[in-house]
């Protein structure tokens, strides 16, 4: 078993398992189950299995059959995955898979040229690994537009958490210092050059004086377009990375340039941003995020079980 495999599975968790093509593994290959219209092959397995133990803490065993079911469930979720993504339209560009590879070759201290030349010397090619990232952007992507918009947690529910917390004698999260920030933006959902022609377009009218409240209402197709755009107060890890990036980087009245997600492409206007320091705000903070973390969990997993319900799954025999 090549090295790099195991790096590349063993970097990016549970998702970043490779594909059966991008290991180039052949129809030949034992069938150990069918996800729809793809399949996993016992080259898959083993691989993964094999990374899996060698992971575990030491001194600690799992006999195989019971890591093996781990592994697989793993694959499953990744395909699943994987095929939602594709059914949603989620689009990757060259430019993605690019910044990918070089987050992935920087975080091991090296160029994407050495990153190349060490996994030539394992077996694996420029294509291969380019495949790999893709696969594993796309099951990210997903997972973000499927969770990350959907947990927003309220005042209200912040405090009635509190509030049973102490009642029943409970330890409370550790106080969090963050900045919420109040936010308005413009989205437009597709991904094309007509798409982005427009969304340059309307950015510039904003950066030059339109009023961005009509221009939301006028071009976006958010929810909050009726509100002038307006997405009300939000906190940091509540929105994705490359839309609380560009937040971050504006001053209360800028507004962003085009902004790329899954979700399409946005213009951002930062209204205002307040540090929530106050002890009484830390301590709402740190309670905030278990809950916000609490309803990712079970977003995710309500949407895999989902996947796994509408699904054709066919487990053949590993022995």
């Amino acid at each position: 078993m090549t090295r790099i495999h195991f790096w590349l599975t063993a970097s990016l968790l549970a998702l970043a398992l490779p594909s059966a093509q991008a290991l180039d593994i052949k129809p030949v290959d034992n069938i150990v189950a069918v996800v729809n219209d793809d399949v996993i092959t016992r080259q898959e397995l083993d691989l993964v299995t094999a990374q899996m133990r060698s992971q575990l803490p030491k001194g600690q065993n799992i006999n195989t059959a019971d890591l093996q079911q781990q592994a697989l469930a793993q694959l499953i979720r990744k395909d699943l995955l994987i095929q939602a993504a594709k059914r949603a339209n989620i689009r990757l560009s060259n430019a993605d898979i690019n910044e990918a590879i070089e987050q992935f070759a920087a975080q091991r201290h090296m160029s994407v040229k050495e990153l190349i030349q060490r996994i030539a010397k394992e077996g694996i090619n420029e294509n291969q690994l380019r495949r790999t990232m893709t696969e594993n952007l796309l099951a990210q992507k997903i997972e973000q537009s499927e969770v990350m918009g959907k947990s927003q947690v309220s005042d209200a529910e912040v405090d009635d958490a509190i509030a049973r917390a102490q009642q029943e004698g409970r330890q409370l999260p550790p106080p969090v210092t963050a900045y919420s920030y109040h936010v308005q933006h413009i989205l437009l959902k597709n991904d094309n050059d007509i798409t982005r022609k427009l969304i340059e377009q309307i950015a510039q009218q904003a950066r030059s004086g339109a009023s961005f409240e009509q221009l939301a209402r006028q071009y976006s197709q958010d929810g909050s377009a009726q509100n002038g755009g307006d997405l009300g107060w939000i906190i940091d890890g509540e929105t994705l990375p490359p839309f609380e990036a560009a937040v971050k980087s504006l001053r209360p009245g800028q507004i962003s340039l085009p902004v790329r997600t899954q979700f399409g492409w946005h213009v951002i206007r930062l209204v205002d941003v307040r540090s929530n320091d106050s002890p009484s705000e830390r301590q709402r903070n740190g309670m905030r995020a278990v809950l916000v973390q609490e309803k990712r969990e079970i977003l995710l997993q309500n949407f895999l079980k989902q996947l796994h319900d509408q699904a054709y799954i066919n487990i053949r025999p590993l022995d």
